[in-house]
């Protein structure tokens, strides 16, 4: 059950900004990993194995329908464009990890790939708050999103799905440490 799909590679092709010949196993491979790095963290191992199950076997239920395909699908399509972004940008052969080009493209800069991952992330964070805020709209429909289990790897949903950064009122490496006199200065 390890390898069920909430998304397939037609859907990620069709709705989003990846190109029909992406490499399908790559898409696979990135779908599969982020599917459990962002939606089971969203959801919860209860209702995460339940969605898995109910897809593997057929049997989605009118209420699972709809989280996966109104909720979850946009939420996740975000997420893989964001966690695959770098690995479509490179790609690791036998004597080094190369940047992959094309004839005709221009390969795309640090800051210009920073600036389109914080897009995907924006949207990303936004969908999934979405994903939450339906649950719990919905919690009696849901059970196994209040109770997903008692196991020791069980994975609890969280209820906040925006990430920000930490500032600290300088600018990142704006202090040295002065090892000599075992004390930080400003630059």
């Amino acid at each position: 059950m390890s390898n069920v799909l909430f998304i397939g590679e037609t859907y990620i092709k069709e709705s989003s900004y990846i190109d029909e010949n992406v490499d399908i196993k790559l898409l696979r491979d990135s779908i599969l990993e982020t599917q459990d790095l962002r939606i089971l963290p969203m959801v919860g191992t209860g209702l995460y194995d339940e969605l898995k199950t109910q897809i593997q076997n057929g049997t989605k239920t009118t209420l699972n329908n709809t989280l996966l395909d109104t909720y979850i699908k946009p939420a996740l399509k975000y997420w893989v464009l964001l966690d695959s972004a770098l690995i479509l940008t490179f790609k690791i052969m036998n004597k080094s990890i190369v940047k992959r080009t094309a004839e005709n493209t221009e390969t795309i800069q640090t800051a210009d790939l920073d600036r389109l991952m914080d897009h995907f992330k924006i949207r990303a964070e936004m969908y999934s708050e979405r994903v939450t805020k339906y649950l719990l709209a919905n919690n009696t429909s849901y059970p196994l999103f209040n109770a997903p289990g008692n196991s020791i790897d069980t994975v609890y949903p969280k209820m906040n799905n925006y990430t920000q950064g930490l500032y600290l009122g300088q600018k990142a490496g704006t202090f040295n440490l002065d090892i000599d006199k075992g004390r930080l200065n400003n630059c």
